[in-house]
């Protein structure tokens, strides 16, 4: 085969290259001569996750210790339980979280709302008007933001894909 070397001097040098016909390709099998004592290795792996374990080895934990498939079982059964309670616990608890926080805004809501027309009536514009516009505006500037600034912010991040590290 016959190559062409980047020119080096004024005139292009032909350069002779043998194929070297010792060295393995990497998707070639070897020769079948070289088969007949290859040996075949297969490796099986089982998983299993989950609470219980198989029916299988109940057996065999009922075989070493009598009754200890039904221990497993009750043990189980006895932390599915205690799971589904403590959840129970934390719903309720966000629940009556959420349920204080909205009775408590509306009494501070109402008692900013009654200083603000007590201060007017008794000749306190200045401060009756502070009073008012802090009364809506801690009612009403939380939803304002859930409404309006909090949705352009997450539609800014959607849209901006993380940048790729460069090495």
């Amino acid at each position: 085969m016959l190559a062409l070397s980047l020119p080096t001097s004024s005139l292009p040098v032909k350069t002779c290259v043998p194929l070297c016909r010792s060295m393995p390709e990497p998707n070639r099998l070897p020769p079948a001569g070289g088969r007949a004592n290859a040996h075949v290795v297969q490796h099986s792996q089982t998983i299993h996750q989950g609470p219980l374990p198989r029916p299988e080895d109940f057996e065999r934990y009922n075989r070493v210790l009598p009754g200890a498939a039904d221990r497993i079982l009750r043990m189980a059964e006895k932390q599915a339980a205690h799971r589904q309670d403590l959840e129970s616990r934390a719903l309720k608890g966000d629940l009556v979280k959420s349920m204080m926080g909205t009775i408590l805004a509306y009494i501070t809501f109402a008692g900013s709302m009654f200083g603000a027309v007590y201060l007017l009536m008794h000749d306190k514009p200045i401060q009756g008007l502070v009073a008012l516009i802090v009364a809506l505006g801690s009612a009403f500037g939380s939803k304002i933001y859930a409404d309006f600034v909090q949705p352009k912010e997450e539609h800014q991040n959607q849209q901006s894909p993380p940048a790729l590290p460069t090495a």
